[in-house]
């Protein structure tokens, strides 16, 4: 039988057959006051892994009115640099915003995603909700 190709030579396995590994990272806080850039979680892509960004889900809403009413958000932060926002600048109880995103981002070794709330108003509350599931795997 006559072979064509390199001998010994194999294909590299898919992203997701390279030790695929789930990681997890959530806030939620209900009935959060006003706060300054609050960081509420933070992941950083290990040596030698690469990691998929799956799912982003931001969302975050007035419960009870400000006084003063100042800007409110929950950002996910890749590498210093504001990549997804939900933000309200309204003061009327139950005024929202979300964002919810899916298959977003391929990282590499060393970047870091956070996660961070935000509330410049004076008075009120809001309740809030940052998740990402990542799919970390071998690079």
């Amino acid at each position: 039988m006559v072979r064509i190709g390199t001998p010994g030579v194999v294909a590299r396995p898919a992203w997701y057959d390279r030790s695929p590994s789930l990681q997890l990272k959530r806030f939620y806080g209900v009935d959060v006051a006003p706060h300054s850039a609050t960081q509420r979680w933070t992941y950083t892509v290990p040596a030698g892994k690469k990691a998929f960004l799956e799912a982003i889900n931001l969302k975050l809403i007035r419960k009870t009115a400000a006084s003063t009413v100042g800007v409110a958000y929950a950002s996910i932060v890749l590498n210093t640099y504001s990549v997804f926002e939900a933000r309200v600048v309204t003061n009327n109880v139950g005024d929202k915003d979300a964002v919810s995103v899916g298959q977003a981002l391929t990282l590499n070794p060393g970047d870091t995603l956070e996660g961070y709330t935000y509330d410049g108003s004076t008075g009120g509350t809001f309740d809030y909700q940052t998740i990402v599931k990542i799919t970390e795997f071998d690079a």
